[in-house]
């Protein structure tokens, strides 16, 4: 798809993408309205380092890279701060705890945030500062039993090597009485220097745990403690419904260009003329509801009907489309089944015939005829069958002109027989310069009728026929070959489009055929369009309408004859 396609994809189902609007952020604002107010509450604990401590460089190593922190910070919330801080509350389990509680390290300081969720904002704020407490206090144990163990360990080496020294002296001061050798004194004295040396660095490591002992207890501190929360962090009423907004919106145009891509329907002029590359001749409004199944064929309408100005145009265009090629002879016919193609030909000869032309409209529609009922013609008239028949034994001259060659009658030197007429197949109706020829009898292969040398030799008959316009009422284009045989031996088809109905994979269809036969298409006729005031052309009709009627009261308050209404001939009960 295309960036206007897309646009026009969207233009075309705002309404829908405004629904998804609303129904998304409603919904996000309702879901808040009833979820259950969570309130958060944050201790800030400080991480301290002195300066006495034994592991100063490695706490330094950690300080720089930020990670000392975040250790804390994951301590804060293990299984046994929050099985022991779950204890303090009846009916609180550690598991429940540790979906209510979250720490998040600072940046570049050494603090970080014990952040508690709970429905109650007082049980928020006393959760999350029992939990700094019992933390800190569990550090503070953790570190004096690792130093207690220390020094004990530390205090027994001294006294061993307090022992040790004091055998050593002994053994020198008895040497030294005895006047033992120099070599033996001098060893003692060596070894008695190194277990001194040994004691001296004991003493100093036990000195140093009893001060890291003591600045242990201030290693970890809270700054800030937590505070009932005022309102109620969760839901964000604002957020959730701009978010459920946001959502709507998205999911109403992804929807409404999933639909267009998926839509096989057409039901605009301008999506008909952009998707056929075919000219919209006319447009025919949809009867009124209380005539919904009474399809007319107009013979003599009231003067400002829309229908009257929409075939007046159809036969406007259809004579501008005569202006570079000659034009007699057309075929009426449709994609589908009624779609109106057989009303549209009937008031298209009616209104040939009203303008001064000699109009012969022929049914060509051999299997579901409807032109013989729509001009009250008796089933035993004779038509297009009798006169194909009656062409059959015909010889004609190969160069006898046709219906598409020339528009003009035969000369007298014709090779035809001279008693041979096609009047007896045409007959008259209730409307100057108009004749009609039915069906006649239904042949059993009508195709084959169609398609045969005597149809043939048919069409080069009309040419003497004396009728101006000829008009083909013909088979849907889909499922049957009538329309698609008689379209290239004419010289236009002009397709009849129920665009209420209109399906796009049946007119792509039927525009190949067409193609493929090498037929003339005029245009589109679209029947059927929703009569709307809000449309610039009908609107139009209506007003002058409306006050056409007014002044025709207004005539009868004024003793004035009224102009009597003109007659209506009722078509098939169904169009086609």
């Amino acid at each position: 798809m295309t960036l206007e396609q897309y646009w026009s994809a969207l233009r075309k189902r705002w309404k829908l993408i405004i629904l998804c609007l609303l129904v998304a952020g409603l919904g996000a604002y309702i879901a808040s309205k009833f979820m259950a107010p969570l309130y958060q509450s944050t201790t800030l604990v400080e991480i301290t380092i002195g300066s006495g401590s034994s592991n100063q460089a490695d706490i330094n190593s950690l300080s720089a890279s930020e990670q000392l922190a975040q250790v804390e910070a994951q301590l804060a919330t293990s299984d046994t701060v929050l099985r022991e801080v779950a204890s303090h509350y009846p009916g609180l389990t550690a598991g429940q705890l540790a979906k209510e509680a979250t720490t998040v390290p600072k940046l570049n300081i050494q603090l970080f945030e014990i952040d508690v969720l709970d429905p109650s904002p007082t049980r928020a704020a006393a959760l999350a500062n029992d939990i700094a407490g019992t933390f800190i206090k569990q550090q503070i144990q953790q570190t004096q039993q690792d130093n207690a163990q220390s020094q004990q360990q530390i205090q027994l080496d001294l006294q061993q090597t307090q022992k040790q020294i004091g055998t050593i002296t002994s053994q020198v001061d008895t040497l030294r009485a005895e006047k033992g050798s120099d070599a033996q004194i001098s060893a003692l004295e060596t070894q008695l220097n190194a277990l001194q040396q040994r004691y001296s660095q004991g003493q100093l490591l036990l000195t140093q745990l009893e001060l890291a002992e003591m600045q242990s207890s201030n290693f970890l501190r809270i700054v800030q403690p937590a505070q009932p929360a005022s309102a109620p962090t969760r839901p964000d009423i604002r957020l959730n419904t701009a978010a459920g907004l946001l959502i709507g919106l998205v999911n109403g145009l992804s929807l409404a260009v999933l639909l267009e891509l998926l839509d096989t329907r057409i039901r605009t002029e301008e999506e008909l003329t952009k998707f056929l590359d075919w000219s919209v001749l006319a447009t025919v409004w949809r009867p009124a509801s209380s005539k919904k199944d009474k399809h007319e064929a107009l013979v003599d309408p009231p003067q400002h009907s829309a229908n009257v100005e929409s075939y007046r145009i159809l036969r406007s265009n259809i004579g501008f489309s005569a202006v570079d090629k000659p034009l007699r002879s057309i075929v009426v016919t449709s994609a589908t089944p009624h779609d109106g193609k057989s009303t549209t030909a009937a008031n298209l000869a009616i209104f040939m015939a009203k303008a001064g032309k000699r109009t012969l409209l022929i049914d060509a529609d051999l299997r579901h005829p409807t032109v013989g009922k729509t001009f009250h013609l008796s089933t035993n008239k004779m038509g297009l069958s009798n006169a194909v028949i009656a062409c059959a034994s015909l010889q004609f001259a190969t160069s006898t002109p046709s219906i598409t060659q020339s528009s003009a009658p035969l000369p007298s030197s014709t090779p035809f027989p001279a008693n041979f007429s096609l009047n007896p197949y045409m007959h008259a109706v209730d409307m100057p310069n108009l004749l009609v020829m039915p069906a006649g009898p239904l042949p059993p292969n009508p195709p084959e009728l169609l398609d045969s040398k005597a149809m043939e030799r048919f069409l080069t008959a009309l040419a003497s026929c004396g009728a101006e316009v000829i008009i083909f009422d013909t088979p849907p284009l889909l499922g049957l070959s009538d329309a698609n045989i008689l379209a290239p031996k004419v010289d236009g088809v002009l397709i009849v489009v129920d665009i209420t109905s209109a399906n796009k994979k049946n007119l792509k269809r039927a525009k190949e055929l067409l193609a493929k036969s090498g037929s003339r298409v005029l245009g589109c006729v679209v029947n059927k369009q929703r009569q709307s005031r809000k449309d610039s052309a009908y609107s139009y009709y209506y007003y002058y309408s409306a006050e056409e009627e007014g002044q025709g009261k207004s005539m009868q308050n004024g003793h004035v004859p009224s102009v009597p209404a003109t007659t209506v001939l009722p078509g098939p009960p169904r169009q086609r």
